[in-house]
């Protein structure tokens, strides 16, 4: 296993998290303002899809899918709560 190739994947992975965190409307990391529409989940679904495309030789098939689906959900029940903690440290309050 080639723990570089781990590691980026894991950097991909999150990294597409938040992309697709960042595409949903209400959201609360960015200031409230206007926001591209058209594509905005395109960059976090390819960052997830190469999270696990440099996972899946390093660990195996179900090792890399179980292990990317782990952090994909770890991430995701994070994003909120960051961005919560941040509109609060702004005094945004939406």
């Amino acid at each position: 296993m080639n723990a570089w190739l781990v590691v980026a994947a894991a950097l991909a992975g999150v990294t597409g998290t938040w992309l697709l965190y960042l595409a949903s409307p209400q959201q609360q990391w960015r200031a409230p303002g206007p926001s591209p529409r058209q594509h905005r989940a395109w960059p976090g679904a390819l960052c997830l899809l190469l999270s696990l495309v440099l996972a899946w030789p390093t660990m195996g098939p179900v090792e890399a899918v179980s292990a990317w689906l782990v952090l994909v959900m770890l991430v995701a029940s994070l994003a909120p709560f960051v961005g919560a903690w941040r509109a609060r440290r702004r005094g945004d309050t939406r």
